[in-house]
């Protein structure tokens, strides 16, 4: 026995009422309900539908899809932050380690004197950065639109907020409150700020465009199902 194509829109419809809202997740578990209930049928042909389907879906546990689809996204998450990780660490080893120095010299300067205006207006400074990274996220996540919800882009979107994240954790370190800071304050501020500005690059310049080809060609795979 074979699903009709109204049962296999009742699977569709069943995922979608269970909090699956990716639709190659949705295709992935519906493969797998469909497949699962075909073999029930091979042992019982008299099973029901529902029945098959009940059984299938208990197999999941107490928290049925959510926690595949939550598996799914730290995978996805974990795997870009070691794309991540490996990128920075590039940004330590020849040549790009010269680049990384220059950077971090030229923020130690910045940081070890700073003039009246930076420290009166530290907070402005903070502000502006803040603002100009939120501009960022919202033209990331507006300019890169799909016809279909896929699971990447909640990793996308993941993505896009970290640099907010980033900034509020290391918020000391993006100013200068003093016009003669201790040592620790201007190492401190200079190497948040170095990881930060390499992390941006890293981000903007490997990771999103790499993440938003996935998107297309998810769409692509997934255009005829």
């Amino acid at each position: 026995m074979k699903l009709s194509a109204e049962q296999i829109k009742q699977l569709f419809d069943f995922t979608k009422k269970h909090y699956v809202e990716h639709y190659d997740v949705q295709v992935e578990l519906v493969d797998h309900l469909a497949n699962a209930i075909e073999d029930q049928w091979k042992e019982n042909p008299n099973i029901l539908f529902e029945d098959a389907l009940q059984t299938e879906f208990k197999k999941f546990g107490i928290f049925g899809f959510t926690g595949l689809v939550e598996q799914k996204q730290v995978a996805l998450q974990n795997h870009y932050w070691r794309l991540i990780k490996k990128e920075l660490i590039d940004f330590f080893s020849i040549p790009k380690i010269i680049f990384s120095a220059v950077l971090f010299y030229i923020l130690f300067q910045i940081f070890a004197n700073p003039n009246e205006w930076m420290v009166a207006n530290d907070y402005v400074i903070l502000i502006g950065v803040v603002a100009i990274t939120v501009a960022v996220f919202v033209y990331q996540k507006v300019s890169f639109k799909t016809l279909k919800k896929w699971l990447i882009q909640n990793t996308a979107n993941y993505l896009y907020t970290l640099p907010i994240s980033l900034l509020i954790y290391f918020r000391f370190g993006f100013t200068t409150s003093t016009l003669n800071p201790s040592l620790f304050k201007v190492l401190f501020s200079t190497t948040s700020s170095t990881l930060y500005i390499l992390f941006l690059i890293v981000l903007y310049s490997k990771i999103i465009p790499l993440v938003k080809n996935e998107i297309i060609q998810t769409e692509k795979r997934f255009q005829f199902v």
